[in-house]
Order: structure tokens, then C-alpha cells, then sequence
């Protein structure tokens, strides 16, 4: 896991609530619409970090039950990952 949002005028949690719209935990990679990144924002004991999915493989690490960390899963327009993490259009598989 590797690909991570921090916008730079604001917080991730901020960016995600403006942009994106909350999807359950339990997301399946073929569920995201193709115009769409799954962001998780996971909510460790000193940070936040908000990961991208950019694989089936991310998303269900980042989302896996046996991770008891408190997490939310927002869909984010791709566009709009990108404006805060160019990187990623290196990853993108779909």
C-alpha cells in the first residue's frame, strides 16, 4: 500500500467530504463506477491517511476485516484524486 492524498489548502477530510460521497466498507472493486477512485480514509491512533485504491488489491487491503482501525470508504470522481495526487495516474488499472 502506497498511493496517499494530502491536498495542500486543505485537510484530507475536508477534500474527501467536498468531494467525494461515503460507500460502504464492504465496496467491491467491480461496484466503482468507472469515472470514480475509492479513497479510505483510515483512521489511525496519531494521523489519518487517506489511500487511494488504485488496483482490486488496494481496496481490499485497505478494507479488510481483520483491520480493526475505524475506517470510512468515500467514491471520489477521478479527476478530482488526481488534482491532489498526479501520481496516481501511474497506477490507474481501469
Amino acid at each position: 500500500m502506497g498511493l496517499y492524498i494530502n491536498p495542500s489548502n486543505e485537510s484530507k477530510e475536508d477534500f474527501l467530504k467536498r468531494e467525494g460521497t461515503t460507500a460502504p466498507l464492504g465496496l467491491k472493486w467491480q461496484d466503482i463506477p468507472s469515472d470514480q477512485t475509492a479513497v479510505v480514509l483510515i483512521f489511525n491512533p496519531m494521523f489519518t491517511a487517506a489511500g487511494v485504491c488504485y488496483c482490486e488489491g488496494e481496496l481490499k487491503a485497505f478494507t479488510h476485516p481483520s483491520d480493526m482501525r475505524p475506517r470510512i470508504v468515500y467514491l471520489v470522481p477521478t479527476a478530482k484524486v488526481i488534482e491532489v495526487c498526479p501520481e496516481y495516474t501511474e497506477y490507474v488499472e481501469k
